[in-house]
């Protein structure tokens, strides 16, 4: 996990939990409302960013 990745989400979206899975390998959000509590996926930070960006869209990641 990058450090200065985490340092840039918290900044850029507060009140939005995040993580990365050591396990899955991927980048995860908890979006709070108005999107409506909603649990994205991403590859990297960037794509975690496009998610929570376009937190309304279900399901993330589109097929």
């Amino acid at each position: 996990m990058n450090a200065d990745a985490v340092a840039i989400l918290r900044r850029r979206f507060p009140g939005v939990v995040f993580w990365y899975g050591r396990y899955t390998g991927s980048w995860w959000a908890l979006l709070p409302p108005p999107a409506g509590w909603r649990l994205v996926e991403a590859l990297d930070p960037e794509e975690l960013t496009r998610a929570i960006i376009q937190g309304g869209s279900w399901p993330w990641p589109p097929r």
